[in-house]
C-alpha cells in the first residue's frame, strides 16, 4: 500500500515538473538549471528539449548505475523519459491553443511564471520526496551529499550552478528566474521531505482513499 502511494505521489510530481517546466520555458524568464543547460545543447545541436534531456539522462545514468544504484526506481525511469515529453507535448499544446499575447505581455508572464515556479518547486520535491528512485540529473547531488557529508541543499545548489555555467558555455543567457530556481530547488526538496515526513502533506492515496470512502458512504 505503501508503494502504490508513494508511486501516485511520484507521478503526480514527474507530470508536474514536465508541465510547469513547459510554462516556463514559453515565458521566457527562466528555467531550471537542467532545463537551461539542455536548452543551450537544443539550440546547437537543432533537436527537441525532451529529446536532450533523454539523452543527457541517459549519460549521466553510468555515475548512478556505478556509485547509486539504491537510488534507482520507478522514479528513474519516469523521470528520464516523461518529462521531457510531457514538457514538449504541453508546449505543443500552448502554441495550438493558447494566444500568442498571453506569453508576450509582461504582467501576464510574471504572473504565469510566479505560478510555474511554485508548481515547479513542489512538483520536484514530491517526486524525489517519493523514494521511488532518482534520475541521474538529480541522483549526483544526492550521491555526493551522502558521501561527503554536507547537507543536500548546498550540494545541489553548486551542482545546479554547474549545469547553468554549461548552459552560459553553450551560448544560453543566464536570467533571474534560473538563478532563483538554483538557488530554490535544494531547500524546496528538504522542505518538503520535512513536512512529508512528519504527516504534514497527505499521500495522495490516502485522498483518493478518503474521497472513496465518502462518495460510497463510509465516512
Amino acid at each position: 500500500m505503501k508503494n502504490k502511494k508513494n508511486f501516485g505521489v511520484m507521478l503526480a510530481g514527474v507530470v508536474g515538473i514536465g508541465v510547469f517546466q513547459s510554462l516556463l520555458v514559453e515565458v521566457r524568464f527562466g528555467t531550471d538549471t537542467c532545463a537551461f543547460m539542455n536548452l543551450a545543447i537544443a539550440g546547437r545541436s537543432g533537436i527537441s528539449l525532451g529529446m536532450c534531456m533523454i539523452l543527457s539522462n541517459v549519460l549521466l545514468f553510468v555515475p548512478e548505475v556505478l556509485f547509486g544504484r539504491k537510488l534507482i526506481g520507478a522514479g528513474t525511469l519516469a523521470n528520464m523519459v516523461l518529462v521531457g515529453c510531457v514538457s514538449d507535448l504541453c508546449r505543443m499544446w500552448e502554441e495550438m491553443f493558447l494566444p500568442d499575447w498571453i506569453f508576450e505581455r509582461m504582467g501576464i508572464r510574471a504572473g504565469i511564471f510566479l505560478f510555474a515556479l511554485l508548481g515547479f518547486l513542489i512538483s520536484v520535491a514530491l517526486y524525489m520526496n517519493a523514494d521511488m528512485g532518482q534520475t541521474p540529473y538529480d541522483a549526483i547531488p544526492t550521491m555526493l551529499s551522502r558521501r561527503l557529508r554536507l547537507p543536500y541543499a548546498r550540494v545541489r545548489i553548486l551542482w545546479d550552478g554547474v549545469a547553468a555555467m554549461l548552459g552560459v558555455l553553450l551560448g544560453s543567457r543566464l536570467t533571474v528566474g534560473n538563478v532563483i530556481l538554483a538557488l530554490t530547488i535544494g531547500p524546496a526538496v528538504e522542505t518538503v521531505g520535512k513536512w512529508m515526513k512528519a504527516e504534514r502533506i497527505p499521500h495522495i492515496g490516502d485522498f483518493f482513499k478518503w474521497k472513496t470512502k465518502l462518495i460510497y458512504g463510509r465516512i
